[in-house]
């Protein structure tokens, strides 16, 4: 219609100048690029488009929503069978360890059951390596007078090779078992506290035959508590865990890896970190942080999960660990998000396939029915070109019809009388904007004339700053600050935001402004003075505007700060060597909400060199074009780096608009700043 009622305004004039109404009619149409529609920008084509579109969306829609309930399901479901699966191979690890174990205790019983027997004790040691597959080598040391007094030392370690045994003594020239670090932890001499079972790290020598051992030690005794006289220690190849394991490449669905008790990897899908490398110095390094979860699980010895993404296989994964009973050692697996979802995304890609050839045919059927809807509204297109060029008298068709065609026809026969009234209208509307405009602007300037300027007062040799910046965010608004000076020794301040803007907040503002000048005329505290404003604001407050203040008094002779707040925000006090904090200020209520208010007292100190910041939330909750507010703690730095008392306020205003960008401004802007400094002897 705007493109109309323009035409109709160029037709009046033209018809005041004496031109003839054709003319500027031609005019008007000839100077279109094109009168028709393009089959792009035709309803039958929009109709066909956004059809497809809103098909395609709930098609969408649709199966998101069934792939994502089917998603959450299988992924527990595969979570439960993952932990399953850890659980499972933990038992078997625990199972081959615990036969160790167990055949370590035979053998120690053996041990105290035959005595010092030197014959008997290598049946013993060698029919222990024998009797378990497991066990690949079998140590007994007995030191001199371990089973009774007397008897000799006895050492010696027997390794199955194959068919044959490999037999050593564990003292020779050039060797001495006391010497290693397996025997003092064994027999509880080293700082660490030995006395106890445990399973070594893997190792290798020319002893294993070049093969990775892991060891389980038991230390004997007399008698149960009693020092330890000599150890048991049967070895295990780190092929036969592997075994139980299974081989795992790095690009493997499911991956498995083997932890020592001192958390190195003994079985890695990357072979380069088998032995090498320990899950401590892995989770250290910043592309695996992810891994610390995993790693705190391992050493409090209880089972831990974690999800992350491997950009090797450009994959997510989940990861846990299992604690192989107590014996240190901790099975983890690896298990891919795209193995578990394989199969659902493959059905999904099916639906969404199926739900596209629906689609299709329904535009075709959909073509069909659009001919048949936009042939009459072809026709009112074409009247409404004339109607746009300035033609009202045009006859126009389908009036006579019922159904939304004919509505649309009689509107537009409706809408060629109105038109003149209607532009009559919108100038007398644009009269009224422009004076509505005009008084808003006068109503701008006598606000900002209420507002006290920069002032400067000098009392025994120091001189009180005050410095202030306001900022609307429309025409008028409601924030404000007030400065009194009482005695020529203190200057009173306030600072306040009014609920909601515009002309309701300006007005509240003034009335807030004319009661704190009252209050504060009458003398006591700040405290006392926002009790008195609040009476006097809750009076006859029937739209129950409210507003936030800060109100204090600064001594000059003394640089005394006394502050009191009724729902503001905490100012800032920066100090003179640039540091800036907060003040901890306990609030009392906004000020217009109820006569009966009480506002805490705060008591501090301004030093020369010290400044004073006060503001109101249009500050700390100016948002960017991302909806991220400028927060406190932006307002703080901005406090410590400007060193300028005198130039602090427009500093944080520019600052606040340097964040803000190109979004809106929101809020009114206020700070006021109260910087006190020393003057010199002469000054007045």
């Amino acid at each position: 219609m705007l493109p109309a009622r323009g035409l109709a305004w160029g037709i009046r004039m033209a018809q005041h100048n004496g031109l003839p109404v054709a003319t500027v009619s031609e005019r008007a149409v000839d100077g279109r690029a094109d009168d028709g529609v393009r089959w792009y920008r035709s309803l039958r084509t929009r109709l066909l488009l956004w059809t497809s579109l809103g098909a395609a969306a709930l098609l969408l829609a649709g199966t998101l929503l069934i792939y994502a309930g089917a998603r959450e399901r299988l992924v527990a479901q595969s979570r439960h069978e993952v932990r399953s699966l850890a659980e499972q191979g933990a038992r078997a690890l625990q199972a081959t360890l615990g036969s160790v174990t167990v055949s370590a205790r035979t053998l120690a019983a053996s041990v105290h059951g035959i005595g010092h027997a030197p014959r008997e004790l290598d049946a013993v040691l060698r029919a222990a390596v024998e009797g378990d597959p497991d066990i690949a080598g079998a140590m007994l040391i007995l030191e001199p007078g371990a089973l009774a007094d007397g008897d000799p030392e006895h050492s010696w370690y027997v390794r199955r090779d194959g068919k044959d045994y490999y037999r050593q003594p564990m003292r020779y020239a050039g060797y001495d078992y006391h010497e290693q670090p397996w025997w003092s932890r064994t027999m509880g001499t080293d700082q660490a506290g030995g006395g106890k079972p445990w399973w070594s790290e893997p190792y290798r020598n020319a002893a294993t035959g070049g093969q990775y051992f892991v060891t389980y030690n038991l230390p004997l005794r007399r008698t149960p508590g009693a020092a330890p006289v000599g150890m048991v220690s049967l070895d295990v190849p780190v092929q036969r865990l592997r075994a139980l394991l299974g081989e795992s490449a790095a690009d493997a669905a499911i991956q498995r890896m083997l932890l020592s008790p001192e958390r190195r990897y003994v079985v890695h899908p990357q072979s380069s970190l088998e032995m090498t490398t320990r899950l401590d110095d892995q989770a250290r390094q910043p592309a695996y942080r992810f891994l610390q979860p995993l790693l705190e699980a391992v050493r409090a010895r209880r089972a831990g999960e974690v999800d992350y993404f491997d950009a090797q296989s450009d994959d997510r994964r989940m990861a846990l660990v299992q604690p192989v009973g107590d014996s240190g050692w901790t099975l983890g697996l690896s298990v891919s998000e795209r193995y578990v979802l394989a199969g659902l995304q493959q059905v999904t890609r099916r639906v969404i396939v199926g739900g596209l050839v629906a689609i299709a045919l329904m535009v075709l059927l959909l073509q069909l029915i659009a001919r048949r809807i936009t042939g009459p509204l072809t026709s009112l297109t074409d009247s409404a070109r004339h109607f746009d060029a300035g033609e009202f008298d045009r006859p126009l068709p389908h009036t006579g019809r019922s159904d939304e065609v004919g509505l649309m026809a009689r509107a537009f026969d409706h809408a060629r009388g109105s038109i003149k009234s209607q532009m009559a209208e919108i100038e007398q509307m644009a009269t009224a904007r422009q004076k509505l405009d005009s008084e808003l602007s006068i109503a701008r300037d006598i606000q900002r004339a209420m507002l006290p300027h920069d002032r400067a007062i000098a009392h025994h040799g120091r001189t009180l700053h005050a410095h202030a910046w306001l900022e609307p965010a429309k025409a008028v608004g409601g924030d404000f600050y007030c400065l009194f000076e009482r005695g020529g020794t203190a200057l009173w301040f306030a600072i306040g935001d009014v609920s909601d803007k515009g002309v309701p907040a300006a007005l509240f503002m003034a009335r807030s402004i004319t009661v704190l000048e009252v209050a504060a005329g009458r003398g006591g505290t700040p405290a006392q003075a926002l009790r008195e404003a609040a009476v006097r604001l809750a009076e006859n407050n029937d739209t129950c505007m409210f507003a936030t203040v800060l109100c204090g008094v600064v001594q000059l002779d003394s640089g005394e700060l006394t502050l009191a707040s009724a729902g503001h925000e905490p100012p800032l006090l920066r100090r003179a060597d640039g540091s800036a904090e907060f003040i901890a200020l306990e609030s009392g209520p906004p000020l217009g909400y109820e006569a009966d208010v009480s506002c805490p007292l705060w008591q501090g100190r301004l030093q020369p060199g010290d400044v004073l910041v006060a503001y109101t939330d249009g500050i700390t909750e100016a948002f960017d074009a991302g909806l991220q507010a400028y927060g406190a703690e932006r307002l703080q730095q901005a406090v410590r780096d400007c060193a300028d008392p005198a130039a602090l306020c427009g500093f944080i205003v520019a600052q606040v608009h340097a964040f803000a960008g190109d979004a809106a401004q929101s809020d009114d802007l206020t700070v006021l700043a109260l910087s006190l400094a020393a003057t010199t002897a002469g000054a007045g």
